[in-house]
């Protein structure tokens, strides 16, 4: 299994079972007792083969998490992508 993930820029990015994720979601907390209003929650991390469930929903476990997320890692690339740059989603 490989999955593209095109970005706006022209890059892509290859996912497969062994590609390690990490996603974050933005949070906000205007309650908070110091000046740290605004923080990311880490709302997955693992291999990608680790949310999965069955071959047939590969690519919809991506957009799921892509869609839930606002940054992420993929792979051994420690540069966060925002989840806004992703212009969609190819199986090869």
């Amino acid at each position: 299994m490989a999955i593209q993930i095109n970005l706006i820029n022209g890059k892509n990015i290859e996912v497969t079972d062994d590609t390690f994720i990490t996603a974050w979601k933005y949070q906000s907390s205007v309650m908070a007792s110091n000046a740290d209003h605004y923080y990311l929650d880490c709302i997955f991390q693992g291999k990608f083969e680790d949310g999965k469930v069955t071959e047939d929903d590969e690519e919809n476990k991506l957009e799921g998490l892509i869609s839930a997320s606002d940054w992420m890692t993929f792979g051994k690339n420690k540069n966060s992508i925002k989840s806004t740059a992703v212009l969609g989603i190819t199986r090869e």
